[in-house]
């Protein structure tokens, strides 16, 4: 495919910008990034060329160390049950309106916001969380599985539990990522459907990306707890918004 200087650097500001949202937030890269990569390229082709930097983003904000090891004892529950919910979940794809379930994510995630304003809040002690992440994960899973978006439900539930600071969010939530994004990626490589162009671009992207990330964490560093969860929300409600709008268009045809 041939593009035009201008188009290269749009795509190079799209996918800068999707890497600084990562970075701060830890998630939201591909739902920012691919609809506006789409305007310059085919959808099918921004798909492959997205696989390289989300999994070169997740592994970067893992960031694996010893305390890698603590994440996955206290988060292996919640990822199989992710994994399990996905496998469910492509199940009732089959059958399922998938707009009609993307309908029903947005509003049970505006409910939950609504619902951290006031006394309700859900909050997810430790003692919980080994009953508590099986059932979050199968639900995000199947969730995930049906409409693709396996990361509101993820987001919600880490943001509900007690005692898990900002920096420590993003590097749970890049593990699991990875666990549910290489079985995905690997099961399309061995159907090849990466060419070589999209390989190529899709590790060009990886620059401005990682640039992003690492601007986007320099930001976060500098905020409250508060104001970071803040700016998780506001995100989270744009997502479902933008679910619930979008498929409706959908349902009635518009």
């Amino acid at each position: 495919m041939s593009l035009s200087i201008e188009a290269l650097l749009f795509i190079t500001v799209i996918v800068f910008l999707g890497g600084l949202i990562k970075g701060f937030l830890g998630f939201g890269m591909p739902l920012f990034a691919t609809p506006l990569l789409a305007l310059f390229m085919p959808l099918l082709s921004v798909i492959p060329m997205m696989a390289v930097p989300v999994l070169a983003s997740n592994i970067y904000q893992a960031k694996f160390s010893r305390k890698s090891l603590e994440y996955l004892k206290r988060f292996w529950p919640l990822g199989l049950g992710q994994i399990i919910g996905v496998s469910l979940g492509v199940q009732v794809l089959v059958s399922a309106d998938s707009n009609v379930i993307k309908i029903g994510l947005g509003i049970i995630v505006l409910i939950n916001i609504a619902l951290r304003t006031t006394k309700w809040k859900l909050k997810i002690p430790p003692d919980k969380e080994g009953i508590s992440g099986p059932l979050g994960g199968l639900a995000a899973g199947v969730v995930g599985g049906t409409t693709s978006f396996v990361g509101p439900l993820l987001v919600l539930y880490l943001s509900s539990l007690e005692n898990l600071k900002k920096d420590d969010f993003v590097k749970a939530i890049a593990l699991l990522y990875l666990g549910g994004f290489l079985p995905m990626y690997g099961g399309l490589a061995v159907l090849g459907s990466f060419s070589l162009t999209q390989l190529l671009g899709s590790f060009a992207i990886c620059v401005p990306m990682l640039l992003g990330i690492w601007l986007g964490e320099r930001m976060r560093f500098k905020v409250s707890e508060a104001l970071f969860e803040r700016a998780v929300m506001v995100t989270l409600g744009l997502i479902a918004i933008s679910l619930i709008y979008r498929s409706s268009i959908n349902i009635l045809g518009w």
